[in-house]
C-alpha cells in the first residue's frame, strides 16, 4: 500500500458541473462487440477473417479500466492497494476460468483422443499459472510442432497476457505516481509519461517482431502490452463531458467502423500485431473516448439494448466456454462446423457462459467473506489453482501408463511382424489396416510424432543461411561406386530412411542437403518473402556445391506440394519454371535427377494420430478419398514437362488406392503427422522405391 504525506495536495481538481458516470454502458457494448468477433471467427472463419480483433478489443477495455480504477483510488485516498487491487482480479478472473481448466482436464478423458492428453495436460497448467501465451510462442517456432493440434484451452493465451499485465500494471502506475509525488506534480497526470513510455517501448517492438516473421510475435506479452497501455493512457487523459456532442457521435462511428472494418479485411496473412493492430486498437479508443451518444447517428440505441449488454455481462464467459466447445465437436466429428452446427455450438457456448456467469462469476465476485479482506481471495485463489494444477498433470500420467501397455503390445508384434507388415498390405481394392489378426499400430499414435528421419544437424532450419552436407558413406572404398545426393525440403527427408537402406545394399556413397521448408528451386517461397525463412540463397550454394564436386551420378529430390511460390512471371504455375531450370542444370552437368511426386497430404484440417487414436481397433474410419489426397498442387509433373530428361518417380499407389487413402495400412501407422510419413512406413517402401528408382532409370 501507498500512502502520501500530502494526498490532497496529489488530487486533480475536478469539475464540480458533471459527475463522473460509473458505468459505462458504450464499454458493456463493446465487450459484446469483441466476443462476438472471437466466436464468429472461430466458427465460421470465412465469414470473419479477421475476428481475431476481437481479442484486441478487449485488451484496450482492459488496460482503460485497470488503469481508470488505480487512478480514481490515487485521486480519492493519495494511495494504491496491492492487495484489495490484487484480490478484485482473483474474484474477477479465478473463478470463472479455473472451472472452465477443470472441465476441460475431466472431458479429456471421455472426449479427447489420448494423443492429445499430454498437450491437454501441459496447457492446463499453463493456463492455470497464466503462462499459456510464452508456451505457445514456444511451439509457434518449433518446426515440428507447427502441426500439432489446438486444444480446448489454446485460447487462453489472451488471457494470461492480461493476468501478467495485471500483475505489473499496479506496480508501473504505483512507482509513477511516487516519482510524481517527490518531483512536486500530481500523482495521477503524472504516471502518463511512464504508460506513454511503455506503450510507446512495447508498440515499436510489437511492429518490429511481427515483421520479422517470427510467429512467436503474436503471442508474447512484450508485443501486447501496447494494446492495454494505450487504454491506460486514455483513462489518464479522458474527462468525462457532454461537449461536442455531434464531434464524439462521429468519433463513435468511426471507431466502430475502423474496428469492422479491420475484422473484414484482415486475415491469416496480415501481419500481426504489427501497425495492423492500431485499427481495431485505435477505433476501441475512439468509442470509449466519444462516451455516450444522443440524438440521429447516435449508437446509444444499440449499445443500452438489454441483449447487447447481457452479453457484454458475459462476455468473459463466453469467451471462456466457446473454444473447447468447438475444440471437443472438431475432435469428434473429425471436421469444423458446418454453419448450422456453429449456430447450435454458439447456442450451446452461450448457454454455458450463462451458467458460468450467474452459478460461478456473479456469486464469487459479490461474495461478503470474499470481499471482507484481501487476503481470503487471494488465498482461496492461491489455493484452488493448486488443486486445479494437480488435476491437469492426470491426463499426463494417466497417458503415459496407457501408453507404456500399448508400447509393449508394439513390442510383441515387431519381434514377429505379419507376412505383409506395412506397405506389403497394399490393396489397391480395399483398405487393409491390419495384416492380421492382432490390432496393434506401430509406431503407437501417441508416439507417431518421434518416428522420423534422424539427421540431427544434417538438417538445416528455416532461418539458417545455409544448408549443410553430410556424407553417408557405403561405397567400402570402391572408386566406381555411385554417389547419390539428396536434396530438397522435409518430404524428400522422410526418404532418407529407405534411401540409406538401398545405399547400403548398392554400395552408394550418399550425399544429403535437407533444409527444412526450403523446397529445391530457385523461385523465392511465398513464406520466404514474408518472414525468416531462407531458401533462395542457400538452395543456389547447393545447386553450386552439387555442381561443383565432379562426382555426382544421381540427384533425388521431393517436396511438399503445400509449398506456396511467388509468381515470377513465368507463365507456369509459380515454382514450376524453377523446379524445371534446377533439374536441366544437374541434367546437363551429367547428372540423373530423379524427383519423387510428393506423398499424399492427410485429411485436410485434422490429425491422423487424433482419428486414429480415436477409432484404433477400426483405423479404415479415417480413410479420406483418394482425390482429397490429391489435389493437384505438386507441381513435379508440370515441371517434368519443361525437364524431359528428368525422371520422375510416383510412388502414390503405395499410399492410395483406387478410391481411397488409408492412414493405416499393414499394421503401420503412415503419418508422422498431417504431411510427414513415419519412418516405420517409409522403410517398408524400401525395396518399392529401389524398383522404382531402377524403372525410372530405364524409361529415358
Amino acid at each position: 500500500m501507498l500512502s502520501t504525506a500530502s494526498p490532497d495536495a496529489a488530487r486533480p481538481k475536478e469539475s464540480p458541473s458533471r459527475k463522473p458516470r460509473k458505468f459505462l454502458p458504450e464499454v458493456q457494448a463493446l465487450r459484446a462487440l469483441a466476443v462476438l468477433l472471437v466466436v464468429v471467427y472461430h466458427f465460421q472463419p470465412w465469414l470473419l477473417r479477421g475476428g481475431f480483433v476481437g481479442v484486441d478489443v478487449f485488451f484496450v477495455i482492459s488496460g482503460f479500466l485497470i488503469t481508470g480504477h488505480l487512478l480514481r483510488e490515487l485521486r480519492d485516498t493519495g494511495r494504491v492497494s496491492l492487495g484489495a487491487f490484487w484480490a478484485a482480479r482473483a474474484r474477477r478472473i479465478l473463478p470463472a476460468s479455473l472451472v472452465t481448466i477443470a472441465v476441460v482436464c475431466l472431458a479429456t478423458f471421455v472426449l479427447s483422443p489420448m494423443t492429445q492428453w499430454e498437450r491437454i495436460g501441459s496447457q492446463a497448467l499453463a493456463s492455470v499459472f497464466y503462462v499459456q501465451n510464452w508456451v505457445l510462442a514456444g511451439e509457434s517456432v518449433d518446426y515440428m510442432a507447427s502441426a500439432s493440434s489446438a486444444t480446448g484451452l489454446q485460447h487462453f493465451w489472451s488471457l494470461a497476457v492480461e493476468e501478467q499485465f495485471y500483475l505489473f500494471w499496479p506496480l508501473l502506475v504505483l512507482a509513477a505516481a511516487v516519482l510524481a509525488r517527490r518531483a512536486g506534480r500530481n500523482m495521477v497526470r503524472g504516471v502518463l509519461p511512464a504508460l506513454a513510455i511503455v506503450a510507446a517501448a512495447s508498440l515499436a517492438f510489437g511492429i518490429w517482431f511481427s515483421h520479422s516473421g517470427n510467429p512467436a510475435a503474436y503471442f508474447i506479452t512484450p508485443t501486447r502490452i501496447w494494446e492495454l497501455a494505450l487504454g491506460g493512457v486514455l483513462a489518464v487523459v479522458l474527462r468525462d463531458g457532454a461537449g461536442h456532442p455531434r464531434l464524439r457521435k462521429f468519433l463513435a462511428l468511426g471507431g466502430i467502423s475502423a474496428i469492422l472494418a479491420a475484422a473484414f479485411m484482415f486475415d491469416g496473412a496480415t501481419i500481426f500485431p504489427g501497425t495492423a493492430a492500431l485499427l481495431p486498437v485505435l477505433g476501441t479508443i475512439a468509442v470509449i473516448a466519444a462516451g455516450r451518444t444522443d440524438g440521429a447517428l447516435s449508437l446509444h440505441r444499440v449499445t443500452d439494448a438489454r441483449p447487447v449488454q447481457w452479453l457484454g455481462n458475459i462476455s468473459y464467459s463466453l469467451y471462456l466456454w466457446h473454444w473447447p466447445v468447438l475444440m471437443y465437436f472438431r475432435t469428434l466429428a473429425d471436421r469444423a462446423p458446418g454453419p448450422l452446427a456453429s449456430l447450435l455450438l454458439a447456442a450451446a457456448s452461450v448457454g454455458l457462459a450463462a451458467l458460468s456467469y450467474y452459478f460461478v462469476e456473479a456469486p464469487v465476485r459479490r461474495a461478503g467473506w470474499l470481499r471482507g479482506h484481501a487476503k481470503r481471495p487471494i488465498a482461496a485463489g492461491l489455493v484452488a489453482m493448486g488443486v486445479v494444477g494437480l488435476l491437469a498433470l492426470a491426463p499426463m500420467q494417466q497417458r503415459d501408463q496407457l501408453v507404456a501397455e500399448r508400447m509393449a503390445h508394439t513390442e510383441q508384434l515387431l519381434q514377429a511382424p505379419p507376412a505383409h507388415f506395412g506397405a506389403g498390405a497394399m490393396d489397391r481394392a480395399a483398405d487393409r489396416s491390419f495384416a492380421g489378426p492382432e490390432k496393434v499400430i506401430v509406431p503407437d499414435p501417441n508416439v507417431a510424432v518421434d518416428d522420423e528421419f534422424a539427421f540431427g544437424d544434417c538438417v538445416a532450419q528455416k532461418p539458417d543461411a545455409k544448408t549443410p552436407e553430410c556424407t553417408f558413406d557405403h561405397s567400402g572404398g570402391d572408386a566406381d561406386a555411385a554417389t547419390v545426393a539428396v536434396v530438397g525440403d522435409s518430404h524428400v527427408g522422410q526418404w532418407t530412411p529407405a534411401l540409406d537402406v538401398i545405399a547400403k545394399e548398392r554400395g552408394w556413397k550418399l550425399l544429403t542437403y535437407i533444409h527444412n521448408s526450403c523446397p529445391f528451386n530457385p523461385e523465392p517461397r511465398t513464406l520466404e518473402t514474408e518472414g525468416d525463412l531462407q531458401c533462395t540463397g542457400p538452395n543456389r550454394a547447393t545447386m553450386e556445391r552439387l555442381l561443383g564436386r565432379g562426382d555426382i551420378d544421381a540427384v533425388i529430390t521431393s517436396y511438399s506440394a503445400s509449398s506456396e511460390f511467388d509468381d515470377a512471371g513465368t507463365g507456369h504455375r509459380p515454382g514450376v519454371a524453377g523446379f524445371a531450370e534446377y533439374w536441366n542444370r544437374l541434367a546437363g552437368a551429367g547428372i540423373d535427377v530423379y524427383p519423387i511426386a510428393d506423398t499424399p497430404t492427410a485429411r485436410a484440417g485434422a490429425d491422423p494420430r487424433d482419428c486414429v487414436d480415436l477409432n484404433y481397433d477400426d483405423p479404415e474410419q479415417c480413410s479420406q478419398p483418394r482425390s482429397a489426397a490429391f489435389d493437384g498442387q505438386d507441381l513435379t509433373p508440370e515441371a517434368a514437362k519443361l525437364a524431359p530428361q528428368a525422371r520422375v518417380v510416383d510412388l502414390s499407389d503405395e499410399f492410395c488406392g483406387a478410391d481411397s487413402c488409408p492412414m493405416v495400412i499393414g499394421n503401420v501407422m503412415i503419418y508422422r503427422d498431417r504431411d510427414h510419413v513415419t519412418r516405420t512406413y517409409i522403410l517398408t517402401l524400401a525395396d518399392r522405391l529401389e524398383s522404382a528408382l531402377v524403372a525410372a532409370k530405364q524409361t529415358r
